[in-house]
């Protein structure tokens, strides 16, 4: 699985038990707590993420971002499941200028 498709699971996590999912403004550190990654890999998987539309990015006082119905599609739809055993073994992955 892509990484930033395991970033797309976290925020999916994260919205799960909402009673709505897709208008839940989740904040970068309530990301940083539950992801693998490191800040500048998250906002780096976030914005593609949005470009795909899997997201909404907004830039308030803080940056918030949420998952839209087509995120919520691809995520139900991935084959493969992401379980704490997965996340543990993820290699950490650099960003190349």
């Amino acid at each position: 699985m892509d990484k930033r498709y395991v970033t797309l699971q976290t925020l999916a996590n994260i919205v799960r038990d909402t009673q709505h999912p897709t208008q839940y403004l989740c904040t970068p550190r309530e990301m940083i707590l539950h992801s693998v990654f490191d800040w500048d890999l998250i906002h780096t998987h976030l914005s593609l993420l949005a470009n795909e539309k899997f997201i909404c990015m907004i830039q308030a006082d803080t940056l918030q971002f949420f998952i839209t119905e087509k995120g919520l599609e691809k995520v139900n739809a991935a084959t493969e499941t992401v379980d704490d055993k997965m996340v543990l073994s993820i290699r950490k992955e650099t960003i190349n200028s």
